[in-house]
């Protein structure tokens, strides 16, 4: 079964109606809602989900709004991110798809709900200029008064694990991570072998509380 198979078997279960279109892609027609095109990153062929795999993509189907990807059998790096924020295109999951479906009159736009949380809390700290997406949830900013940029890994689940944090550093190969944020607003410590993986990575951890207010100081 390819990705794309797999895509429009999983959409089906819900009584969905979803047409395959070219090679990788799907489209999914919506009363009163332009329709919502998407591009399959197949996982057989494609482990590494690159800028180049963006570009020939966007070119294979112009008309996609969003690129599709299985982070369970892929890796995709940064440049892949930036290319895609650079064409007005989203990557993200299966589950972002099928929500970005319902909620949003043009996919490209969509947001996972921790990203635009941690948004909302990055531009009240007014410390934080550009805030930019380097990773499933993986995040740039540049921040002001000439402070360095962060570049943090971010989780949002109550209670992070050591083999969770693993995973998720892990993801990200290309990023060299200042930071492991727990934006859960419920989440207020971490054991003791999530604060020893963070460490033997040299990779600060922090709760979302915490790191906003390290926002405005010189890093170290």
């Amino acid at each position: 079964m390819t990705a794309r198979d797999w895509v429009i078997s999983e959409y089906r279960k819900d009584g969905r109606v979803i047409t395959p279109l070219g090679d990788h892609g799907i489209v999914v027609s919506r009363k009163g809602r332009p329709d919502a095109v998407a591009y399959c990153c197949e996982y057989a062929t494609t482990t590494t989900v690159t800028a180049q795999v963006v570009a020939r993509a966007l070119l294979e189907l112009p008309t996609t709004k969003m690129i599709m990807v299985f982070l369970s059998r892929q890796l995709v790096t940064p440049d892949a991110y930036d290319l895609a924020r650079e064409r007005g295109v989203c990557i993200d999951t299966f589950g972002g798809f099928t929500t970005a479906v319902d909620d949003y009159d043009d996919i490209s736009r969509y947001q996972h709900r921790e990203e635009q949380y941690l948004r909302r809390r990055m531009a009240a700290t007014r410390a934080v200029s550009t805030m930019l997406r380097k990773g499933h949830r993986a995040w740039w900013l540049e921040r002001v008064n000439g402070l360095r940029p962060l570049t943090i890994i971010t989780d949002d689940k109550y209670e992070t694990t050591d083999l969770e944090v693993t995973a998720a550093l892990d993801q990200y190969p290309a990023l060299v991570p200042d930071a492991f944020v727990n934006t859960n607003p419920s989440t207020s410590g971490f054991s003791g072998r999530v604060l020893a993986t963070t460490e033997n990575a040299d990779v600060r951890l922090f709760t979302l509380t915490e790191f906003l207010t390290t926002i405005r100081q010189p890093w170290t």
